[in-house]
């Protein structure tokens, strides 16, 4: 489940970064501030939109690879005590 849920927020980190990028890239098809102002003040706003939203999805992923490696880390108690007992 946990793996499932990684690949999901990986998917939405990529989708939200290549918004990003397409939005900083729009001055290479001649959409400039000066041209269109109204159309850039909306787009900056999704852009940090979408800034905030990679910043979170970041934190998430992280906490969920933390989460699978301490679990997967972690020895039961059962395999503690078995190592324990066979010392």
């Amino acid at each position: 489940m946990n793996d499932q849920k990684l690949l999901r927020l990986e998917k939405r980190h990529k989708g939200l970064a290549r918004v990003t990028a397409a939005i900083n890239d729009l001055y290479i098809y001649g959409v400039y501030e000066s041209n269109f102002p109204a159309l850039m003040d909306k787009l900056n706003e999704a852009k940090d939109a979408c800034k905030d939203e990679l910043r979170d999805t970041h934190v998430e992923i992280v906490s969920t690879t933390k989460a699978n490696e301490i679990t997967k880390l972690t020895p039961s108690t059962t395999e503690q005590l078995q190592e324990m007992f066979d010392e």
